[in-house]
């Protein structure tokens, strides 16, 4: 029976004097525990949720540890398979206790050591990511260098911000954390504006080791080739023009040379050009690509492969982005529309999206056919390809003269336009 009361107790004695004790009636703090026995005849002590790597790494794909579950503490007692050390468990590599640190978005070692000041073995600024594009003059929204290093020990690191060299105004700043034990990376987000074109340098010292890495400022154009936009109420980067649109035009005014080429979805070349022959093509391919063909990764962490066509630092955009774009967007049309058979020669309809006070238009390219390659729907509706399957299908962003709606899956072999966003 003791049991069965002591819950209600604890609860009323929580709720009277704002703190609990256990074994215990003056307790020091909000919950104060004393063992019940002091010579070892019974266990004692606090026993934590017991749970395996792969299971705290499953549980991220299904959002179950965000902000509200920063510093929940847990024992890990197995790690997680190593292909299923990425995301919150990147770096968990042995059983032990662990503490999530939602602003780093990681499950964090406890070390029985205590505190340790950060050591690397080595930081390899050549094997940097560069993601995101830096244009003069512009100011950088969605740009990041991550440097990946070895021999972490699973200490604490400061943040801190390095101003460039060479072309001057930009900052890369390091948020504090912690390393993985072993093998990891520092994401440094890159801010500012550059003075100039050319190359920015940064040099970091940290952990015990130095290295340099540099970012290629491109001149401004008439037109920028990226904008900033929010996805997931994270600033990215996304092309203003298609894949193969011509970048010298203004890309918000629809016309032929903006249209791009258009991709069977998971294959690497265009099929088409907004140049090509409305009629069917000879030697058309209703071959499927396989699954994961453009996402080697999970729609959470998305991981580009050889297949995807976009430029360095950028790829095909997952469904959950394209999703996550159009709500934090508002839209409008452009241009004359058509209904679905008079179109072949119109080029300038399209949907204009407004996000994060940046302007994206995305022509009505219309698609070409799975079945022949025959040119579709021009100035009616268009597609463009997600990176994510749906059964045999794929998904993509469907786009009319009256709604937008990312949830449209259709046949691999049809061929639509693609618009990329940054890794």
């Amino acid at each position: 029976m003791k049991k069965l009361y002591l819950l209600p107790i604890v609860l009323i004695g929580a709720l009277f004097y704002g703190q609990v004790g256990i074994n215990n009636v003056d307790p020091k703090s909000t919950m104060d525990i004393q063992s019940k026995t002091t010579d070892g005849s019974t266990s004692e002590g606090f026993l934590l949720p017991r749970v395996t790597g792969n299971a705290l790494h499953a549980a991220e794909a299904a959002t179950v540890y965000g902000a509200d579950q920063d510093a929940t503490l847990t024992y890990v007692t197995d790690a997680p398979d190593p292909a299923n050390r990425t995301g919150q468990v990147e770096g968990m590599d042995a059983p032990g206790f662990y503490y999530f640190n939602a602003g780093s978005n990681r499950w964090v070692k406890m070390l029985a050591s205590g505190t340790n000041t950060a050591e690397v073995t080595q930081l390899s600024c050549s094997g940097a990511t560069n993601i995101g594009v830096l244009e003069s003059g512009k100011p950088a929204a969605g740009v990041n260098t991550v440097i990946p290093y070895t021999g972490g020990n699973g200490g604490i690191y400061s943040g801190e911000s390095i101003l460039s060299t060479g072309v001057t105004g930009l900052v890369a700043v390091l948020s504090s954390g912690t390393l993985h034990n072993g093998s990891g990376a520092l994401n440094f987000s890159i801010v500012g504006t550059p003075s100039a074109a050319g190359t920015a340098v940064f040099t970091i010292s940290m952990a015990g080791e130095t290295c340099g890495f540099t970012r290629t400022v491109e001149p401004s154009g008439s037109f920028p080739n990226v904008v900033p936009v929010i996805i997931n109420g994270q600033t990215r980067q996304m092309m203003t023009h298609n894949l193969g649109a011509d970048t010298s035009l203004d890309p918000n005014v629809p016309v032929q040379a903006i249209m791009g080429n258009y991709y069977q979805w998971g294959k690497l070349n265009p099929v088409a050009t907004a140049y090509t022959n409305a009629n069917a093509i000879s030697g058309w391919s209703t071959a499927v690509a396989a699954d994961k063909s453009w996402n080697s990764g999970t729609e959470a962490v998305p991981i580009k492969t050889v297949k995807d066509p976009c430029p360095a630092g950028f790829r095909v955009p997952t469904w959950n982005e394209w999703s996550e774009f159009i709500l934090s967007s508002t839209n409008s049309n452009i241009g004359t529309w058509a209904d679905e058979t008079n179109g072949v020669n119109n080029f300038s309809a399209g949907k204009v999206f407004m996000n994060n006070g940046s302007t994206l238009m995305l022509p009505t390219a219309g698609n070409r056919n799975k079945d022949n390659g025959k040119l579709e729907y021009r100035a009616n509706e268009t597609h463009y390809w997600s990176s994510t399957e749906s059964n045999t299908t794929s998904r993509a962003l469907y786009i009319t003269v009256g709604s937008v709606s990312p949830s449209a899956t259709n046949f691999r072999s049809r061929a639509y336009p693609l618009r990329c966003i940054n890794e």
